[in-house]
């Protein structure tokens, strides 16, 4: 059960160190997009896996809340997608490509040895495979929407008097 506790504090703080050291202050705006778009669409995968019990979490940071690892659904997987924002800017495809299977795969390296050395999660009608593969399709679709998030206009501060008005 220790090292249950040591994986899931040693995976956050170095994710946390990591967002510290490589997220700018003028891109804050980009990072909570980023974090909570994550968070979102990863959140209704992992409950969806939970339910359909594709996974098991045995070990969980809220076992009376939810069936799903809160921490790797709402933390981890976030802190990845803002992490891949922030280093990887848009770039020639093939570099796009190379460093989104880089990073999927990582994280299916990290959830596969999670699950081999830990009591955190056990594959039931789900694989390491499923999670590449989930990663792989999550990262440029939050690109995508964070990009389309950012172009939005900012509403200046005048703008909320001035609307109605005419003259």
């Amino acid at each position: 059960m220790l090292i249950d506790w040591l994986w899931m504090g040693g995976s956050l703080l170095l994710l946390l160190l990591l967002l510290i050291r490589c997220v700018p202050g003028d891109r804050l705006r980009e990072m909570y997009a980023t974090l909570f778009t994550m968070q979102g669409i990863k959140w209704l995968i992992g409950v969806v896996k939970a339910e359909l019990q594709l996974e098991t979490y045995p070990v969980r940071l809220f076992p009376h809340a939810t069936r799903l690892d809160f921490l790797t659904e709402f933390a981890i997987c976030p802190s990845i997608a803002v992490l891949y924002i922030m280093l990887v800017p848009a770039r020639p495809l093939p570099v796009q490509l190379a460093s989104v299977v880089g990073i999927a795969g990582l994280f299916a390296a990290w959830n596969l040895l999670m699950t081999e050395f830990t009591s955190l999660q056990r594959y039931i009608h789900w694989s390491a495979w499923a999670d590449f593969a989930t990663i792989l399709v999550l990262l440029p679709l939050v690109r995508a929407l964070v990009n389309w998030i950012m172009a939005a206009p900012r509403r200046q501060e005048g703008d909320a008097h001035d609307s109605g008005s005419s003259g």
